[in-house]
């Protein structure tokens, strides 16, 4: 259940703005704060917090607005799931074209940007554009594991927070992705490595449909035929589940 702010994590992170715990943030469950509402500088904060998450053990949310579903979770984070298999099981013959059949996982992308800039970038314009202002904290060592530890329900119509952390993992390491924020339903995430060419891109672009597939039917303005253009040149990826 919420509590005050214990003196630990006080430490950890001196002068957060008003805010609270999400319990029960106790071994196996981890340490979960959030703001009260939302926070002026948002994004300043939340680059000042990234920072020093190696320091902290805390990694910082960008939030729609303070969420007390969250129910922290303790374990692997859906460490035994595989993003491949996830989203093969979610392949139907006529998932994705051009392909006749599931295409694997794309190739990793060599990362060009500066990965932890691309992240602060994306934050900005999160905390710019109103979508997330508020702030959360969250003891995971990568991003990828915040949706399984706090037990985001932003997916559920689709898939679990740990098998949605695993394809996260996977982007991470593939693709120099980094979680930034979450709204009701919406993910935001930056991305310093981009798929160099057409092939590449459209796997990707497979791998985006088969975790997210209500972006590509709800979002007016997607284009299908060029999504995977669109891969090949941001710098953000943004889901949204109904």
């Amino acid at each position: 259940m919420p509590g005050s702010m214990s003196e630990d994590v006080g430490h950890l992170v001196n002068g957060l703005p008003p805010g609270r715990l999400v319990g029960p943030c106790r071994d196996p469950h981890p340490v979960v704060w959030m703001s009260d509402g939302p926070v002026a500088h948002a994004a300043d904060w939340w680059k000042r917090l990234y920072a020093r998450r190696l320091e902290s053990g805390l990694y910082p949310i960008l939030l729609e607005y303070p969420d007390d579903s969250f129910e922290p979770a303790g374990g692997g984070y859906g460490a035994e799931s595989d993003a491949a298999s996830c989203l093969r099981s979610r392949w139907t013959g006529d998932s994705w074209p051009p392909f006749p059949e599931w295409p694997g996982l794309a190739r990793p992308a060599v990362t060009s940007a500066d990965v932890d800039a691309c992240a602060g970038e994306v934050a900005s314009a999160v905390a710019r554009d109103g979508r997330a202002r508020c702030l959360a904290l969250v003891q995971v060592s990568r991003g990828a594991d915040a949706p399984a530890a706090v037990g985001w329900k932003g997916m559920l119509n689709h898939m679990t927070a740990q098998e949605l952390s695993a394809a996260l993992r996977s982007w991470e390491d593939r693709f120099g992705l980094r979680v930034v924020g979450f709204g009701h339903g919406s993910l935001y995430v930056s991305v310093a490595g981009r798929p160099a060419d057409v092939q590449q891109a459209q796997v990707l672009a497979a791998e985006h449909y088969l975790a997210c597939p209500d972006v590509f039917f709800m979002d007016p303005d997607l284009d299908w035929s060029t999504y995977h253009e669109d891969l090949m040149t941001r710098g953000d990826w943004w889901f949204w589940w109904g």
